[in-house]
Parts: structure tokens; sequence; C-alpha cells
């Protein structure tokens, strides 16, 4: 049994010591192992104990010794110093932790090739080794089989052919599985996946983070969004997108940088029609044509009936309504032109040719309630009376309604209309006393007293009859009117029409001879004249040297001191335009006054070196000449009546 017994060199009659045993013995004295029949070694007699088995036998690692190991579970490893052993496929030390089948090591391996794990972890295999997980890990998803509920680790790149098959996304560096899709998150080699996690791509696009192709960024990331430019992508900030011309920021569960979709916006709120809200600056010079401050860009001659092209780099050019004031348009106006030129910023850039509800001023630069002195309304535009009427019915010489200071409106019996004829001349000169020529209605004068015989009314000297006196006058004794009735009023010795000219210039209304309502006043005098107002002023209050205009006579324009200068003189810091006889002052002096009508045709009233100018409507001259015809065919009738009479 003893195989190397320990020699004795003593000579003694101690026991003999063995230092060998033979296979199936143990300890000095060679005892028998549990199962000395399949056991070579063990370290003691008990069952379990065995080190080591006879060739033919296995050990495993509860001590014993077995025909085989256990298929699947265990594996077998074969050396001449430990002979054949049996572990199991989880061995923490020498085999997959965290296995539960697996086969024999193969040739140069240390470890066994795992087929199975146990419970939830997932059977890995990287470079031919074998491992348990319960994370995959980058570059691998979780796969369980149909058949065996067999889970894997299966590469993001490679996929599997195990039911359910899984294609790989080539390239893939990480991914996902989820109801039966694998997306791919990252991508190796430089590349960048889709959104749909399908593929991987060369991007070239720096901060992208999802590419559908070479210049086709899908997302970008670090704050950034997209920008696409004729098919190519980039990653901008927003900053940087809403700064280029023709882009915007598009909202939305992923922000974008969109062209506007109009080649000449450089600003929109979105893509589409009517969206831009302001136009490049740059190329073709184009403009803002819309309502609420957007609309879609357009060349000049596009912005249509009732607009005008306003250019303006800082805003942007947009195409604004001739009613638009506050963008160098003029209120109600509907239809209008482009000034060629403007000579100060702010000043009107227009010139309207149609109003939408008032009057078209004779410059064309304003839209009227009221036609100015010297005009008419005719279809909405105030048109020039003759030369010598300040109002008319239309343009023809008999139709005036009103003269300028210092002449008179010479008319018939009845009617309103007549010719303006130069005061205290032709009919209102007829028995007038000399020097009388005194009465002052409206800036022109009327006779206040008449030879016997003849009293004042509506400045002509009238028959003071023999039987009924003349119509409003109760005449006096000395060629003037002593008392007035029914409408007139009684001024300056005579008596004048309420409200018709040229009483109109003093008093609107008056009952029993008496006005009740003052022009100048918009007062009742309380049986008292109407108090006289300054030379050119038309109404006024305060007396004395307090008195001040409120409105002045045709041919006359009002002061910032409220004083009343002629159209063609200067006050201070207003200038005033030679011959004009209908003007207003400047908007914002100092400057030229707005002269609407001139009566000298040599003074161009569109020369801007007369301002606004006005009308040409005839010349002085010429009324001069007419004015002369008829003294000259008075005087002749005249004498000749005298003659006569003294001869009869």
């Amino acid at each position: 049994v003893c195989a190397a017994p320990e020699p004795n060199t003593e000579n003694t009659a101690k026991p003999a010591v063995c230092t060998t045993c033979e296979e199936g013995y143990f300890g000095a004295s060679c005892t028998a192992c549990h199962d000395q029949a399949n056991c070579a070694t063990c370290l003691d007699g008990g069952e379990g104990k065995c080190t080591k088995c006879k060739m033919d036998k296995y050990l495993t690692t509860g001590g014993t010794c077995v025909e085989t190991c256990a298929a699947d579970t265990k594996f077998s490893v074969e050396d001449e110093q430990n002979g054949k052993r049996c572990f199991a496929c989880g061995d923490t030390t020498n085999g997959v932790i965290g296995c539960e089948k697996c086969t024999a090591p193969g040739d140069g391996k240390a470890k066994p090739t795992c087929t199975k794990c146990i419970d939830d972890n997932y059977l890995k295999t990287v470079n031919d080794v074998t491992t348990c997980e319960t994370n995959c890990g980058d570059g691998y998803f979780q796969h369980t089989a149909t058949s065996g509920d067999l889970k894997t680790c299966q590469s993001c790149s490679a996929g599997t052919n195990d039911a359910p098959a899984v294609s790989g996304i080539q390239n893939c560096a990480s991914c996902t599985y989820t109801s039966s899709t694998l997306k791919c998150a990252a991508c190796g080699e430089g590349k960048k996946p889709n959104k749909e996690g399908t593929g991987c791509f060369d991007c070239g696009i720096s901060g992208c983070a999802y590419c559908s192709g070479t210049g086709k960024c899908e997302e970008c990331d670090g704050g950034k969004i997209v920008k696409t430019v004729d098919g190519a992508t980039s990653c901008v900030t927003g900053d940087e997108c809403t700064k280029a011309e023709g882009f915007f920021v598009k909202d939305g569960s992923t922000k974008t940088c969109e062209a506007c979709g109009d080649e000449n916006c450089a600003t929109c709120a979105a893509t589409g029609k009517n969206q831009c809200s302001k136009c490049k600056t740059t190329g073709t010079k184009t403009y803002l044509k819309g309502e609420a401050g957007t609309g879609t860009c357009v060349e000049a001659s596009q912005c249509g009936s009732g607009f005008f092209p306003k250019a303006d780099d800082k805003t942007g050019n947009k195409c604004v309504a001739c009613s638009s004031a506050s963008d160098g348009g003029i209120a109600d106006c509907g239809e209008c032109s482009l000034l060629t030129s403007v000579s100060r910023a702010g000043d009107i850039l227009i010139t309207c040719t149609k109003c939408s509800n008032n009057n078209l001023s004779p410059l064309k630069n304003e839209c009227m309630t009221t036609c100015p002195a010297g005009t008419y309304a005719k279809d909405n535009i105030c048109t020039p009376c003759h030369a010598s009427c300040s109002e008319c019915t239309d343009d023809a010489e008999s139709s005036c309604t009103a003269c300028y200071p210092g002449h008179v409106l010479n008319k018939g019996e009845t009617g309103s209309t007549g010719t303006c004829i130069p005061e205290c001349t032709g009919r209102y000169a007829e028995n007038c006393e000399a020097n009388q020529c005194t009465a002052v209605l409206g800036g022109s004068k009327y006779c206040s007293k008449c030879k016997s015989g003849y009293v004042p009314v509506d400045g002509l000297c009238v028959s003071s009859g023999t039987r009924a006196p003349p119509t409003g006058c109760t005449p006096g004794t000395d060629g003037t009117c002593s008392a007035c009735t029914d409408a007139y009023f009684k001024e300056s010795g005579g008596c004048y029409k309420a409200g018709a000219f040229p009483g109109n210039a003093i008093c609107t209304t008056a009952t029993g001879g008496s006005c009740t309502m003052c022009v100048s006043s918009g007062q009742n005098p309380q049986g008292q004249s109407c108090p006289a107002c300054p030379a050119g002023c038309s109404k006024c209050s305060g007396s004395g040297s307090s008195q001040t205009c409120s409105e002045c006579l045709a041919g006359y324009y009002k002061t910032s001191a409220n004083t009343c200068v002629k159209c063609d003189k200067d006050d201070s810091n207003i200038k005033g335009v030679p011959n004009c006889v209908s003007c207003a002052p400047p908007t914002t002096p100092p400057g030229p006054v707005t002269c609407y009508v001139t009566q000298e045709p040599t003074v161009d009233p569109t020369d801007p070196s007369v301002n606004k100018g006005g009308l040409p409507s005839g010349t002085i001259a010429g009324i001069s000449v007419a004015v002369i015809a008829v003294v000259g065919g008075l005087v002749g009738f005249l004498c000749w009546w005298f003659v006569c009479r003294g001869k009869a």
C-alpha cells in the first residue's frame, strides 16, 4: 500500500512511516480513501474528500469522482497535475459568472463557452469570449429569443438571425431595442445616426447630432438649430439665424432655421405667402405690401392703387397707404403718386390725386373739408375760381359769391353770384356822397352816406322812396338809414342783410332790424353794434389793443401772435409769397406760407422758391383793363345823361 516508506536510520523498532501512498490511500499509515476504487488522492477517509480522481474519472467540486461531468451545467478540465475535474458553468474562478449552461473550453482557452445565462443575465460574446451581463453596454442590445427564452447581447452593427431576427445597423456604436425595433443612438468612425435611428451616415457638419446623409443634418446639439440653404444644412444659433436675411426661427418640438419662402424677404414670422415683415435691402429693391406688419415683397410699381413705395433702410422698405400721414402720406388721401424729390425728412412724400372723403387741395398736398379762398369744390377737388373771385360756384367770371378785400361783388337784383370789381366803383359808387365810401365790411369799403334821395342798403345807394321805404331801411334825412327792419342790421349808416354778401362779413342773423349773432365774436351784441376786428381779421375776441384774431379774411394768414398778415407780406419767421392771394401759414415755422392762389402768371406757384405755390388764375392787369373799360363807359353815359337833361 505504501509506495515509499520513510527510511529507519536509527535501526530501532519504531513503526514505519509512509511518505507516498499508492492511489486510493492517504496519510502516513496509508489509510484507504472513502472511494478507493475511483479516488486517486484524498484529504481523509470521509465522503467527498477526494482531491484527485483516477485517470478515467472526473473530480467534482463536491470532492467526489464521477464518470462524466453533468451535461450543459458543468464542464471538464484536464491537466497532468490535477487530473480531470468538473466545474459548474457559473464557477466564479474557473467558469463564467452567471452562466447556467456552457461547453468545455476549447484549445487555448482557459474558460468554458457559456451558452445560456441564469435569470435576467444576458449572454454576451466578444472576440469569442462569453460573459453574462445584466447590462449589455454600448454597442450591444438585449435580445430574447422566442424559442427557449435565450437572452443574449447582440451587436448593434451585426444584429442576429435568432428569432425574432434583427438586422444590424452598420457602424452603430450605441443602440436600443424596443418593441422589436432596433434604433441607433450613436455611431462610430465619425458618423452620425439619423433621427429615426435606422442608419449611420457621413455628415460633415460641425455640431450636428442627427444626420440623414452628407450635408443633411436633421438636428443639432449644443442648443443650435438646423439651417437649410439650397438643400445644404448647417448648425447655427437662434441669433445667427435671424441675423441672416431671409430666415426665421420656426418653433416646434425641434426648432429649425427656415427660409422665409420669399426670395426678397429679409425677416419673417413664418414661411409662406404674406408672412414677410421686412424686405431685403440688397438686390432688387422691393417693398413690403400687406397688413398688420406682414405681407409680401413687391416692386414699387406693384404697391397698387391707394399705396406708395417708401424707402427706409432702418425699418425696411414698405408700401404705405396714401392716407398714412405718419409715414409721409396725406390724411384721407385715397390715391397718390410719389414725389420725385423731398426737401426735408418728415415732409410729405406724395402728391395726392384723389381724396377718400374730403376735397383735394389745389396743391394736391392735403385733403380739406373746406376749399381755400379762390377755389371751389368740384368732384371733391378744390378747383380754381375766376381770378377775381375769393369764393364762387364755378370758374366763370360772373360766378363769384365773394371777393377779396378791396373788391366788392357786383351782382344783379336777384341771385347770389356776380362779378368782383374794385371797391367804391361801378354801382357801388353811384349816388354816393363824395368821400363817403368809408363803411368797411369784410375788408372792402362801401358807401356810408348817399346823396339826397338815396340811402345805403347792402352797400348800394338805393332810392329812399316817396311812398314806401326801401327794403330793410328806414330812411333818415341825411342820406343814411335811421334804423333797419326785418333781417337787416345797421352798420356805418347803412342797412345790410344778415347772412348775405356783404353783410355776412359782420352778422349771420338779425331780427327786427338788429343783429342777433355777430360773425366776429360769435355772440349776440344785445342791441349794440358788432365789434370791429383789426385789419385782415374776420373773427376776433377781446377789445382795443388786446384784440386777437381767430380767423383771417381771404388773402391773409394768421400768425403765432394771432394777427392777420397779407399772403404776400412777411412776418417775423414767416415769409410771404409775391402776388399770393390765398394761403396758409407754414405748419412748422420758420418758412414761407403755403400759397394756394396767385394773381400773377409769371410767378410759378409750384416753384420751390415760392414754397408750395398756388394756382395761376389770371392777371391783375387783365382785371384792371376790364375795370377801366367799365368805368370809362359809365362816365361817358353819365355825361351824356346830364347834358341831355340840361338841354331838356
